[in-house]
C-alpha cells in the first residue's frame, strides 16, 4: 500500500478548553486515505477530545478542518455521518432502553418507515445483514442494550459506525473491551478497510497493536502535538519516551506473597449462576494476588459481581473465612471490608455526572458523619482533596464533574474511592483497561503496596501478561468453571495457560 495517498482530512490549529482545563492546544495534522493512523498519549493528552471535534461531538474554540479540499464544520455526530465520518467513542454510547437493532439505526429509522410506521422486521433484517457484511461477531438483535456485556455493546457500536459506510472511521480505545478473538477479527477488518482506501483513526494505549496495525503514529502530550512518525522501524520504548518524556520500565513491582501458614480471607464454595458460573470453588489468601483469567465468555467478570454481592448465586456460598459469615448482599460485602472496582467504570463504578468529590466520598460516607448525625462538608472536602493529591488525579479541582475527565483519571477516581477505606479484600476487574503506560505502572505499584498490607487481592483481567506479572497464583476459567490453578512456584508458562483457556 502506498504511504503517499491523498490527504483526506486536515485539521489546522484546533483548540478546545473545558472550563479552565486546556484539552487541545493548536493541533495541526494531515491524514491520508488508505492508512491506519494511530493516536497515542497519556490519559488527558487530548486524544479523545481531538477526535471528538472531528466527529462532531465537541465544538471547536479555534481552528478549522478540511475534508478533501472542502471546509468541514460538523454541527453534530449525525452531520459528521452525512459527511462520511463516524466514531466509536471510548465511553459506552448506546441507549439502554432500546434493542440492539434500534441502537444500530438510531436516528436513521425513517428508511424502514411504511406509512409512518417503522417496519421492525426490515430493520432487524438490515441489522443482521450489517453484522454479517462486516464479519463481526453477532449480538442478539432483540436484546436491550442494558442486558449486554461491555464487549457486546462495543460490537454494536462498531456495527453502527460502519452502517453509514464512512470513508473516515474513528475508533477510540475499542480494543480495550475486546477478547482476543474479537481483537483478531477487528484487526483483519481494519486491514480490509485500509486497502479499500478508507482512513482509520485509531486511538489506543496498547502500543504493540499500534505498531502492528498503524502506518503512521501521532503522539500527543498535554493537548499538544509532539510528533508524527512512521510506524515502520518504531519501537515501544521510543513511543513511551515520546508519550511521557522519560524512560518507562515494563515492571509489575511484583514481590512474593508471604502466605506460608496464612489462613484464607475468602472462601468461595460451589458458586453457580445459571448459564454463567458452574460450581466455582477456591480460596483467596491474605496478602496474595490471585489472578483470574479466561476468554470473554468464561464467566470471569460475572464472578467479581457475585463475590461483591451485586449478583446472587443460584447455588453455593461466598464466605468470609475468618468469621464464617456468608456474603449475600452488597451492603454486607462493603461493611465487611470487601472493595470492588468493576470493569465498566462509567456505568458501574462511577456517577459520571456527579463531581469528583461526590464520587470519592460515597463509599466512605459513614466516616463523614458528625456527632449530631449530620454529614460534615468540611471533612468531605478535606478527604476529597487528600485523595485527589494522593492519586495524582488531573483535574481542575474536586468540584469538577467526572465526565469531564480522561479515561485514566476516571479510573484513578474509581480506585481512590475504594482504596481509601479499611479493606480486607480487593476485587479488581480489568483495572488497567483503557489507561496509558504511566498510569498502568502506577496501578501495578499500587497493587503491590496493597498486597504488602496483607489485603487479599483478586485480579480479574483479559490481559495475560498482566496476570503473569502481578499474580502469585492464576486461576483460569473456561465455560463458567475453574479449569486450572497455576502456581508461580511452578512457573507461569504463557503457552500452557493459553492452552487451558481455549
Amino acid at each position: 500500500m502506498s504511504r503517499e495517498n491523498a490527504c483526506v482530512l486536515k485539521v489546522e490549529g484546533l483548540c478546545k478548553n473545558f472550563g479552565p482545563t486546556r484539552a487541545v492546544a493548536d493541533v495541526s495534522l494531515e491524514f491520508r486515505a488508505g492508512e491506519v493512523h494511530g493516536l497515542i498519549g497519556e490519559n488527558g493528552s487530548g486524544k479523545s477530545t481531538l477526535m471528538g471535534m472531528v466527529a462532531g461531538i465537541h465544538s471547536r474554540d479555534k481552528g478549522r478542518m478540511f475534508k478533501g479540499n472542502q471546509l468541514y464544520d460538523p454541527e453534530s455526530p449525525a452531520h459528521a455521518n452525512e459527511q462520511g465520518i463516524s466514531m466509536v467513542v471510548q465511553e459506552l454510547g448506546l441507549v439502554d432502553g432500546l434493542t440492539v437493532a434500534e441502537n444500530i439505526f438510531l436516528g436513521k429509522t425513517e428508511q424502514f418507515a411504511q406509512r409512518g410506521v417503522i417496519n421492525l422486521r426490515k430493520m432487524r433484517a438490515a441489522a443482521e445483514e450489517a453484522f454479517a457484511a462486516w464479519g463481526i461477531t453477532p449480538v442478539p438483535l432483540d436484546a436491550l442494550a442494558r442486558s449486554l456485556t461491555v464487549e457486546e455493546k462495543k460490537l454494536v457500536e462498531l456495527v453502527r459506525a460502519l452502517s453509514v459506510d464512512p470513508d473516515v472511521l474513528i475508533l477510540d480505545e475499542i480494543t480495550a473491551a475486546f477478547s482476543h478473538n474479537n481483537r483478531a477479527l477487528l484487526y483483519d477488518l481494519l486491514v480490509k478497510l485500509r486497502d479499500q482506501g478508507k482512513l482509520i483513526l485509531f486511538v489506543s494505549h496498547n502500543l504493540p497493536e499500534i505498531l502492528e496495525l498503524c502506518d503512521r503514529i501521532t503522539v500527543l502530550k498535554d493537548g499538544e502535538k509532539v510528533t508524527t512518525i512512521a510506524a515502520e522501524g518504531a519501537t515501544e520504548d521510543q513511543l513511551k519516551r515520546l508519550m511521557v518524556g522519560r524512560e518507562v520500565k515494563e515492571t509489575y513491582f511484583y514481590t512474593p506473597a508471604q502466605t506460608t501458614g496464612s489462613k484464607p480471607v475468602l472462601t468461595v464454595d460451589g458458586i453457580s449462576v445459571d448459564g454463567m458460573l458452574h460450581n466455582v470453588s477456591f480460596e483467596l489468601r491474605r496478602g496474595e494476588v490471585l489472578g483470574v483469567g479466561g476468554l470473554s465468555d468464561s464467566g470471569i467478570h460475572e464472578l467479581g459481581r457475585v463475590l461483591f454481592g451485586l449478583s446472587k448465586p443460584d447455588q453455593g456460598k461466598v464466605i468470609l473465612t475468618e468469621t464464617g459469615e456468608v456474603i449475600d448482599s452488597l451492603r454486607k460485602a462493603i461493611d465487611r471490608g470487601i472493595a470492588y472496582v468493576p470493569k465498566d467504570r462509567d456505568t458501574e463504578a462511577l456517577m459520571v455526572r456527579a463531581t469528583i468529590e461526590d464520587n470519592l466520598c460515597l463509599p466512605s460516607t459513614d466516616s463523614f458523619v458528625g456527632r449530631l448525625g449530620f454529614l460534615s462538608p468540611r471533612k468531605r472536602k478535606a478527604f476529597a482533596r487528600e485523595q485527589l493529591a494522593a492519586f495524582e488525579i488531573k483535574a481542575s479541582g474536586i468540584r469538577q464533574a467526572v465526565n469531564q475527565l480522561s479515561g485514566g483519571n476516571r479510573q484513578k477516581v474509581s480506585l481512590a474511592s475504594w482504596l481509601s477505606r479499611p479493606n480486607r479484600i480487593l476485587i479488581l476487574d480489568s483495572p488497567t483497561r483503557g489507561v496509558d503506560v504511566g498510569i498502568t505502572a502506577n496501578i501495578y505499584k499500587l497493587i503491590a503496596e496493597v498486597k504488602k498490607q496483607g489485603i487479599g487481592i483478586l485480579l480479574i483481567s483479559d490481559e495475560l501478561p498482566e496476570l503473569i506479572g502481578c499474580s502469585d497464583r492464576i486461576l483460569i476459567m473456561k465455560n463458567g468453571a475453574v479449569a486450572k490453578v497455576f502456581e508461580r512456584a511452578e512457573g507461569f508458562g504463557e503457552h500452557s495457560i493459553v492452552q487451558v483457556m481455549i
